[in-house]
């Protein structure tokens, strides 16, 4: 078997998009995330290299082999709130910053930690209020002398 054809292998199937085409790795893992942060409203983005992270106060929850996820915080206060969640694992530890790995099935416990930022709603009708469209008194026609260019009138 050829180098390449078992590092395929070793990652497992590849998803492809409805036309056929192979997703990239950052597609794919920004689709695993999304699905296992959908239970919860957490705010998902991209990192500069377009892979997805759950920005938190404390830190980051960031996409780490399919499997499972890592954790990222640089408040050694955290660390040891972090390494007392079951499953949660050291994967670098530096004096001022950390990175561990858990499976999906701590994301609530690790997320709170970190406090992870969720999406914003708006569920008050006060707030929904605001989205409706209004009549403003303003016309939408230009006035006199706007956009022709005279200045004297």
């Amino acid at each position: 078997m050829l180098l390449a054809d078992r590092r395929a292998h070793e990652r497992g199937p590849v998803i492809t998009r409805a036309s056929g085409r192979q997703l990239s790795e950052q597609q794919r893992a920004a689709q695993q995330l999304r699905a296992l942060a959908k239970p919860y409203p957490f705010l998902v983005q991209a990192d500069v290299e377009g892979f997805p992270i759950l920005p938190g106060r404390y830190g980051q929850i960031e996409w780490f082999d399919g499997r499972d996820l890592a954790v990222y915080t640089n408040r050694p206060r955290l660390f040891r709130k972090l390494w007392a969640i079951p499953g949660v694992k050291r994967h670098q530890t530096g004096d001022t910053e950390m990175r561990a790995v858990f499976p999906p099935e701590a994301l609530e416990q690790v997320a709170g930690v970190i406090r992870v930022r969720r999406k914003r709603t708006q569920t008050s009708p006060r707030s929904l209020g605001n989205l409706r469209s209004r009549v403003t008194s303003r016309s939408e026609e230009p006035r006199l002398g706007e956009g022709t260019g005279n200045r004297s009138g």
